[in-house]
């Protein structure tokens, strides 16, 4: 059975996959191998032991018969039959912890799929909406959305924002006066500014904004019909606003009880009420062009589709992340599995080099006891004898 694995330099459009290299390694041995090195201490101690306590001589290695050899074959078969049982409790164990990993494996490699295709699918629809606005209506964002450079959005709306600034200069004296005119009266004061603040600039703003919506997105016959009903009320709200400054300008002003001639002495009351009414509504304009080329809505639908298209990437690589490691433990397990007989093997030459290793260590310790030559000879030939017949 063969894993696979995305690359981790390989962007998910490619669709490139290669084996994977297991990040867990299964771990299911059940058998450990004896202690060697401390066994052996063991043995030459025992040996020594025997050897002290005249259990054993060297007439009996003479005999080539050490009674300890067979005490330690039974050791050994003891051991051989514990590592038949536990292998093949291994493998039932690899056996089930792989089928079990093969319905974890397919649900993370569903879950990655659907992530993937999510994550697709919102590339596809931000590459398409990334394509710069030629037209009002025609659904796409615009360019300064696209770059995210600030440099394209001063270029575009700075000269018509500094046009609207000096609109505002030449209006200042001209709200200045009237405020004037209505004397200690804060209250009116206030609202006739606030008036002319909403008629100039955020009420155009606003239909502005409303009306590139409308030019987007559409319209029904009733939400037109209420965008001219809009427009002419705010026509008429400009016509009342100017008639309100004309007054204003025209009348004559007291100063420390004194009558002055008014502001706009020497110009008549028709030039006065056309300057007024093309200073509203101009600022009124161009208020409502700024309001309509500065809030594309197609420009929120893009940063919503990039926050989401970012959302899905990570949640992908999450996804991503979590197939690769099921796959690799999979992978893992069935490198177990089809190692069984070569660790099984292994197991076997460990277990007879270990126990040929202890009865060598055990003739040592008996020489060392005996302190005979002649014993250490006959030992020496046991040890030959037993390794020419393994």
């Amino acid at each position: 059975m063969r894993f696979l694995r995305r690359k981790q330099d390989e962007s998910f459009e490619s669709g490139q996959v290669t084996r994977i290299t297991p990040a867990v390694a299964y771990d299911g041995d059940l058998y450990r191998l004896p202690d060697w090195p401390q066994r052996r201490r063991e043995e030459r101690e025992l040996g020594r032991t025997h050897a002290a306590e005249g259990q054993i001589d060297t007439l009996t290695l003479q005999t080539g018969s050490v009674p300890r050899f067979h005490e330690l074959e039974d050791e050994r078969l003891a051991e051989l039959a514990e590592l038949d049982e536990r292998t093949e409790q291994e493998i039932q164990r690899a056996r089930a912890e792989f089928e079990s990993q093969k319905i974890r494996l397919a649900e993370s490699q569903r879950t990655f799929g659907e992530a993937r295709k999510a994550l697709e699918d919102s590339q596809h629809r931000v590459t398409e909406l990334e394509q710069p606005s030629r037209r009002p209506g025609d659904g796409r964002p615009s360019s300064i959305a696209i770059s995210g450079s600030h440099w394209p959005l001063i270029r575009r709306w700075l000269p018509a924002a500094l046009l609207l600034l000096l609109l505002l200069i030449v209006e200042v004296p001209i709200l200045y006066q009237v405020i004037l005119s209505w004397g200690d009266s804060i209250a009116m004061t206030a609202l006739l500014a606030a008036g002319a603040a909403l008629i100039m600039l955020v009420a155009p703003h606003m239909y502005g904004r409303t009306f590139r919506s409308w030019q987007e997105h559409g319209s029904s016959a009733k939400g037109r019909w209420l965008l001219i009903g809009v427009a002419l009320v705010w026509l008429g709200l400009i016509v009342a606003v100017a008639v309100l400054r004309r007054d204003a300008l025209v009348k004559p002003l007291i100063v420390d009880g004194q009558e002055i001639g008014p502001t706009s002495e020497g110009v008549g009351q028709l030039p006065t009420m056309i300057l007024l009414l093309a200073l509203l509504i101009a600022t009124a304009l161009i208020a409502a062009d700024l309001g309509r080329r500065m809030h594309n809505p197609n420009d929120r639908r893009l940063r919503e589709l990039r926050a989401k298209r970012d959302a899905e990437s990570a949640a992908s690589a999450t996804a991503q992340r979590a197939y690769q490691h099921d796959a690799g433990y999979a992978e893992s397990i069935a490198q177990y599995l089809q190692a069984a007989d070569r660790r099984k093997a292994s197991r076997l030459r460990q277990l007879d080099s270990g126990f040929d290793s202890l009865a060598t260590a055990y003739l040592g310790g008996v020489v060392e006891g005996l302190k005979d030559p002649e014993a250490a000879s006959w030992a020496e030939r046991i040890v030959l004898r037993r390794r020419t017949r393994s």
